[in-house]
């Protein structure tokens, strides 16, 4: 339980106390309050500007993950179908004519699949490109989160961080060709699935920030006492992460009243 106001640091005390504390006139204290008025004010403002910028940095970020994952699950599917293909033409039972032929709809389902992927990228999705993706998920941390992207275009020779392993020149054309596909189209889906378990990672992570920056600007846009500083909101974020580190319900909408208490006129 928080204790009462006279015991908190001198940062949060009433201009009354303060003055008091510092042996000067009611009148000399009203003065350089008035003075301090417009600083104490911006900086209070900039700190609750700060977490709003924080929360729509964080649902962009929700956004380019949820595309990421949609494509990733369709590549996925894509895969699965070549996998399939190269799998029937590298049964040595299968006749050379069957596997020629299967080889036209796996070149249509390899372009479907760099058409898919180039054509999400080209939107923005940069995570897809293996781009990480920056969050500036807490105003108070000394840098930025970054989920990983993974690489899923589509390219003639591969290197350690491409999510596909299917190249441009991957062919059923012959039995060999066709069984190293279906391993490379298995690598692929491997890969993809240890992508998507990553971004589920990163999207619990924001979701948890969301919560946070949610409960903190409530906090923040309650009635407070406007005479506050940075540090006195700063106290309030720190209740905050204590009162939702304690509490595993969504408290999203909820502020820490324990706190708030103090600060309202």
């Amino acid at each position: 339980m928080v204790g009462n106001i006279t015991s908190l640091p001198s940062f949060i005390a009433t201009p009354a106390l303060r003055g008091a504390e510092n042996g000067k006139s009611a009148a000399v204290e009203a003065s350089e309050d008035r003075r301090a008025s417009v600083t104490v004010e911006s900086s209070l403002a900039d700190y609750k500007s700060d977490v709003a910028a924080s929360r729509e940095d964080v649902a962009a970020a929700r956004t380019a993950l949820d595309l990421f994952v949609a494509v990733a699950r369709e590549a996925r599917s894509l895969l699965l179908e070549a996998r399939d293909l190269a799998l029937r033409a590298a049964d040595p039972d299968t006749p050379d004519a069957a596997r020629t032929a299967q080889d036209v709809p796996f070149r249509a389902l390899v372009q479907e699949l760099a058409q898919l992927v180039d054509g999400a990228i080209g939107k923005g999705a940069a995570a897809l490109a293996g781009v990480p993706v920056p969050v500036d998920a807490d105003p108070d941390a000394a840098q930025d989160l970054e989920i990983p992207g993974l690489d899923l275009r589509l390219k003639a020779k591969i290197g350690d961080d491409e999510g596909l392993r299917l190249t441009t020149a991957s062919t059923l054309s012959s039995r060999e060709e066709a069984a190293s596909a279906a391993r490379a189209a298995d690598d692929s889906i491997a890969r993809i699935d240890a992508g998507l378990r990553r971004i589920e990672t990163g999207t619990a992570r924001l979701s948890g920030h969301d919560k946070l920056l949610s409960a903190l600007d409530s906090a923040l846009s309650a009635s407070v006492r406007p005479d506050l500083d940075a540090d006195a909101a700063r106290l309030i974020a720190l209740q905050v992460r204590q009162d939702m580190s304690r509490s595993n319900s969504p408290i999203a909408n909820a502020a820490p009243s324990a706190v708030l208490a103090l600060f309202r006129a």
